[in-house]
């Protein structure tokens, strides 16, 4: 039986402690601020665990002995935060560092850096390299004392000197050899195309591996087991091409292309064999299915892994489709994200361990992280919808798990409220997937309700866990709908296919349907619904309230689209000088043109069809947002104005697309309470 025993990371009171809010209810700050721990590491030997820590002004990296369990901080910046980073060995760190409360969404970002683990010989490895040669980055600054890694000059203007000259840096690989050596993608920032780059992150040499290049806009590349690119996606006039090689000098060949309308073959990973190849592929033209890719016949081949309800084999940010473990050199596991997230273990070592920690665990999800070079030690990530990721250390040997740090300590699951995984009727028989939370202790019955959007509108489906939205509103005595409509990633091509062309349409029943349904099971009080979102999600709440005006009491909607043919207009925005194209070709695709479908834009626009509003809005904008610029609020505002619409308006003046600076998140979120508070009573 395993035995458990708890150890709380030690460096925290160097960066700051955090004093713990008591109430009831729960204050908005305690919901919304960062957590305490993030981004927790094993080390390839399992013996270091390496984390982000927050600080009172600055968020830091540390890294504690698993054996001993001291611990210590490993940077020392005053004036910026690490923001992620990876063990490229045993002995040494790669982290990048930025601004995390910069308003403007994180515009300022300062470079990637290595150092030990011990804080010593940092090393900046973006430098101004040059496309033809090879160059060695100079350092930031001079180590404090040798104990932390340097201080950087101030950035509180994100000088120029510190801007990337490689921009979309991407880690790839580590050595396999445990060396020094990394390989990473990047692009410079006169070019459109990413290339991959050698790295040593002691002498900050960086060698040009993506000499010869299929084509001229690549935007991702896979290595092999040796750092060599194999692989490569290129997107070019709407047409996106998988190319492969069989090695460094031979020539590319195309193995898939298509447009945004079909499915194309996802490419994830090479075995340690560096000749099996596998991919992710819809099956039957619906849930992707994980491949062995079968090069005789140019298309997937066997196929080792598939999910009835959801994608498996579609790469994720923080969760790979293919578990690998460089000590066994094979592939030891299948990763998925249903109704909660899982792994089909191949290794019954490690099928065994994860039996032992849910055993010993109880009721939450236990994210197992096996050491790549140790399988007898794991780092655990467990966590529910009532509780925030708690972080454990196994060790198989000793039959022991030890308790490292918690995210979020101030959250007491106890008075947190359960978010369930639902299904819904949509009104033209399709099944729409969703979360709903009922505030604890409640009757369950006639509740107001507070319908949370997703942005997007093509993202990632939404995952049972602690979701800070669902429990401040829970918190307030609101039920909460989060639907995962139509054109959300991971329920199948289907799920995804029947979103195209329909803004405001099929989109908008979807959640409108869900609204209903609430409202024919007694949950939702009729007469007190509100809804909420951001980016699509704040275009849906505003044509939601003129579509169906009425099923709602009120809206927020915050950084909104509210007008489609802005979203293509606007010449400065993000989306507009994306260098793949994504408005002349991506979104004519998924949403329309604006010249043929100019009709339709406007009798789904909110923009145009102001005076059907009827139901009192919060509207929120960042200043210098560069997704959907503060044009799209300002047209909207005048609009209403000339309707002669009651409304409320704040413009973060600093934020970009979301309210990244601590104070301005907090004041949106005490707006939105006082503003459900006052219209669903």
């Amino acid at each position: 039986m395993l035995k458990t025993r708890t150890v709380y990371l030690a460096v925290v009171a160097f960066f700051a402690g955090t004093t713990l809010a008591v109430g009831q209810p729960l204050p908005v700050e305690d919901f919304f601020k960062r957590p305490q721990y993030s981004q927790l590491k094993l080390s390839p030997d399992g013996k270091s665990i390496a984390a982000l820590v927050r600080g009172a002004q600055r968020d830091g990296l540390a890294v504690i002995d698993v054996e001993t369990k001291s611990g210590r901080p490993v940077t020392n910046f005053a004036d910026s935060d690490v923001r992620q980073f990876y063990w490229t060995n045993n002995r040494r760190l790669l982290f990048s560092v930025g601004d995390t409360r910069d308003p403007a969404d994180q515009t300022c970002f300062f470079g990637w850096y290595a150092v030990n683990s011990d804080g010593s010989d940092l090393r900046l490895l973006e430098a101004k390299a040059t496309h033809s040669i090879s160059a060695s980055p100079r350092a930031p600054g001079t180590p404090d004392a040798a104990t932390f890694a340097a201080r950087i000059p101030s950035t509180s203007a994100c000088p120029q000197d510190h801007r990337r000259a490689l921009r979309d840096f991407r880690f790839l690989s580590a050595d396999p050899n445990d060396g020094d050596d990394i390989v990473i993608e990047a692009r410079e920032l006169s070019r459109r195309t990413l290339d991959v780059y050698r790295v040593n992150t002691k002498s900050g040499e960086m060698k040009l591996l993506s000499t010869e290049q299929p084509s001229s806009k690549i935007f991702g590349w896979t290595v092999d087991r040796n750092g060599v690119p194999r692989l490569a996606v290129s997107h070019d006039q709407g047409i996106t091409t998988l190319w492969y090689r069989e090695g460094g000098g031979r020539a590319w060949m195309k193995l898939d292309e298509g447009d945004f309308s079909k499915p194309t073959i996802e490419a994830l990973a090479f075995d340690f064999d560096n000749r099996t190849l596998y991919v992710g592929f819809p099956e039957q033209g619906d849930k992707f299915a994980v491949y062995r890719y079968d090069f005789e016949k140019r298309q997937p081949g066997e196929r080792l892994a598939r999910h009835l309800d959801v994608d498996m084999g579609l790469a994720d940010i923080d969760m790979d489709a293919l578990l690998f473990n460089r000590a066994k050199r094979k592939l030891v596991g299948f990763a998925f994200d249903a109704d909660k997230r899982g792994v089909v273990w191949l290794d019954e070592d490690i099928a065994r361990l994860q039996q032992m920690v849910d055993r010993a665990l109880g009721t939450t999800v236990n994210v197992l992280r096996v050491a790549d070079a140790n399988p007898k030690r794991a780092l655990i990530t467990a966590y529910s919808d009532v509780r925030p990721a708690e972080y454990y250390v196994i060790d198989a040997e000793k039959l022991s798990i030890t308790k490292f740090a918690s995210s979020r300590p101030w959250i007491k699951s106890e008075e947190m409220s359960q978010r369930k995984f639902v299904r819904y009727k949509a009104r033209d028989g399709k099944e729409i997937p969703a979360y709903l939370t009922i505030p604890k202790q409640s009757s369950g019955k006639a509740l107001p309700l507070v319908v949370d959007i997703h942005d997007g509108p093509w993202r990632r489906k939404q995952s049972w866990d602690f979701n800070s939205n669902a429990q401040f509103f829970a918190s307030r005595g609101y039920a909460v709908l989060q639907p995962d409509f139509r054109g959300t990633f991971g329920y199948g091509w289907r799920h995804f296919e029947s979103s195209l062309k329909q803004w405001g349409l099929a989109m908008q029943d979807d959640i409108t349907d869900g609204v209903e349904w609430l409202v024919r099971e007694g949950v939702a009080d009729k007469n007190r619904i509100c809804l909420f979102g951001g980016g699509y999600g704040g275009y849906a709440t505003l044509w939601g309230l003129m579509k169906t005006p009425e099923l709602y009491r009120c809206g927020v909607a915050f950084s909104a689209v509210t007008d489609i043919q802005l979203y293509f207009n606007i010449t400065w925005s993000s989306l507009y000088w994306s260098p793949y194209d994504w408005l002349d070709y991506g979104a004519k695709v998924l949403i329309g043109d604006p010249d043929v479908d100019r009709d339709k834009f406007r009798s789904v626009s909110p923009l145009y069809q102001a005076a059907r509003l009827k139901a009192p809005i919060l509207l929120a904008f960042g200043g210098v947002d560069h997704r959907v610029p503060l044009e799209h609020g300002t047209a909207f505002r005048e609009a209403l104005d000339r309707s002669g619409k009651k409304y409320e308006w704040v413009v973060y003046s600093h934020e970009g697309h979301g309210f990244n600076e601590d104070k301005n998140r907090f004041d949106f979120y005490r707006r939105v309470e006082a503003f459900l508070k006052q219209h669903l009573n």
